[in-house]
């Protein structure tokens, strides 16, 4: 799949590049073509990894895994640079920007990646072909095809295939419908619904999105590096009065613990590591959550 590149105008602007050609890479010098065991990803119009202007490291890394899986003959990198105010809204825009350039070229299957993906280390041709195959058998209206998420709920409607309301957007196959979306919802768009246990990123919107779909089990997860997203100026501290009181103390260790684990390395790892386990204790619940769409489809 050609892909057209935005050369790069200033170091201040958005620019698109191609994964670097790697003349160890089996995909790159062609001695994986016509064999068994290659990974085809044909079956998509455009893939694109988003990864910031300032994170070189996370590029090579990824690159890595696109050499492992055949992707670096299809992945567009779009660097933008880091938000200067809050990475949220940066992200946004950066999976807005992916889309409406995709949306740009007429593309009908579009994967969407972030620069801390990583895919299973057993990926195999079969595992491919069920993405292609299981895409093909979604209901018209299908926006959201997740290979990697933190599913808040979910039920089966095929053996490798969950309806879902999931968090995390670092591996996801788009439709048409969804690049449409994507291009009419900026950042702060009103009357636009969220899961608020998410938070405010462009995931939490995602899940609440009807028709979204995901891959079971996943073949992506995140890596444990810490989230740009989360980054910022460290802020001063400030001298407060203490309270001794039993509430007080409660307060003052739910704080704490949220601190501790939105803005370190915690976070980033409980996610990694929790993220697979986490699709299987959702999957033992499906009937439940089956029962309760229902539920909330005729109460609606």
């Amino acid at each position: 799949m050609d892909q057209p590149v935005v050369n790069k105008e200033s170091t201040d602007a958005p620019f698109y590049h191609h994964c670097a050609h790697d003349p160890d890479c089996a995909y790159c010098n062609g001695s994986m073509e016509g064999k068994d065991d290659a990974l085809d990803w044909s079956f998509l119009d455009g893939v694109y990894c988003i990864s910031l202007q300032s994170r070189e490291d996370r590029v090579e890394s990824v690159s890595a895994e696109f050499h492992r899986t055949g992707l670096c003959r299809h992945v567009l990198f779009y660097r933008p640079i880091k938000h200067p105010k809050n990475g949220l809204i940066g992200s946004w825009g950066s999976h807005r920007a992916v889309g409406q350039h995709a949306l740009s070229q007429g593309q009908n299957l579009t994967l969407i990646l972030e620069d801390d993906v990583q895919f299973s280390a057993n990926l195999r041709p079969a595992r491919i072909d069920a993405i292609a195959r299981a895409i093909d058998k979604l209901p018209a209206d299908w926006l959201i095809f997740f290979l990697g998420h933190w599913p808040i709920w979910s039920y089966f409607v095929r053996p490798d295939v969950l309806r879902t309301g999931s968090a995390c957007a670092h591996a996801y196959i788009v439709s048409p419908r969804m690049l449409q979306w994507l291009h009419d919802h900026p950042y702060g768009s009103p009357c636009l619904k969220k899961y608020k246990i998410i938070g405010k990123a462009i995931d939490s919107a995602y899940a609440r999105l009807p028709a979204t779909y995901a891959l079971f089990p996943m073949i992506a997860i995140q890596s444990v590096s810490e989230s740009d997203n989360l980054r910022g100026k460290p802020k001063k501290k400030k001298r407060r009065k203490s309270v001794i009181t039993r509430s007080g103390v409660r307060a003052h260790m739910l704080r704490k613990g949220k601190h501790v684990i939105n803005q370190s390395g915690y976070r980033e790892f409980l996610i990694s590591k929790l993220m697979r386990p986490n699709q299987f204790f959702i999957a033992v619940l499906s009937p439940l959550f089956w029962m309760l769409q229902r539920l909330k489809q005729l109460g609606g």
